[in-house]
């Protein structure tokens, strides 16, 4: 008997959270003052919306300001608006940050917002930086038709960094999404033990064709999803939530009399 397996791949963009700061006076001639707050975009979504932590305050946010022969980091931003600093009128660009961008793991998020300032002689310059996410995450989950048909499933994700994490679809406790860089490629290898269709004692392993993403993308949780929904063959379809990604095909024999172990 033949089974058909099905792969999708979810993934999804943001919604929105927020912080911000005061005021300050202005300065002397030549010279203006800022203050800067945050607009933190602190969700991702799939088919639902996900908050996602943790999310960053001010007082957790890195500040760095550049402009023409000059450039400072504040540890955050919450003690710049503090310092009530000055700075020489002309043009600048503020950066905030929050994480390491190649950190990769569970509860890893990395934020990061930019915006192009104008520092005004005389005046108090008053700016809103949005902030979002800029890694992306991975989650590799069944149904229940899959978990009911393929057990003991664990499968691993190793992105271009080399790190390697595990997940197992239908175990006690539930898998947690995975930080991972924007840009990475992922690829995914697994193995499962298939029923006996006949009722007998024989379970076999099944070994899953590897395959993978070849870039993640900021902002978006990258799900893959196994199925197995009908009798005959077995399909593999990769998707992501905003269209049609990509489809690849294979069959699966899962007749009891097959090899134990099977490769695709």
């Amino acid at each position: 008997m033949k089974n058909r397996l099905i792969l999708l791949l979810a993934s999804a963009a943001v919604a929105a959270g927020g912080c911000s700061e005061n005021e300050t006076p202005a300065d002397s001639d030549g010279y203006g003052t800022l203050r800067i707050a945050c607009r933190t975009d602190a969700m991702i979504t799939t088919r639902a919306e996900i908050a996602v932590t943790p999310v960053p305050t001010a007082e957790e946010l890195t500040l760095t300001i550049s402009g023409t022969e000059f450039s400072k980091t504040w540890e955050s931003l919450a003690a710049f608006n503090d310092a009530g600093e000055t700075l020489p009128a002309g043009s600048y660009t503020a950066t905030l940050t929050y994480g390491d961008p190649k950190a990769e793991g569970v509860g890893k998020p990395y934020y990061y917002g930019t915006k192009n300032i104008e520092i005004v002689a005389r005046q108090s310059v008053e700016e809103t930086i949005p902030v979002q996410i800029a890694n992306a995450q991975v989650l590799v989950t069944a149904t229940e038709a899959f978990l009911n048909y393929f057990h003991d499933a664990t499968f691993t994700v190793t992105t271009s960094a080399g790190n390697r994490f595990t997940f197992t679809p239908g175990a006690e406790t539930a898998d947690e999404a995975v930080f991972v860089e924007a840009g990475s490629k992922l690829t995914l290898t697994g193995t499962a033990k298939i029923q006996s269709q006949t009722g007998t004692a024989f379970d076999r392993s099944y070994t899953f064709p590897e395959q993978t993403l070849e870039q993640t993308v900021a902002r978006t949780r990258h799900t893959f999803l196994f199925d197995a929904r009908d009798n005959g063959s077995a399909t593999l379809t990769i998707n992501l939530d905003d269209g049609f990604l990509d489809e690849r095909t294979f069959d699966i024999e899962l007749n009891d009399n097959a090899e134990e172990e099977t490769n695709a």
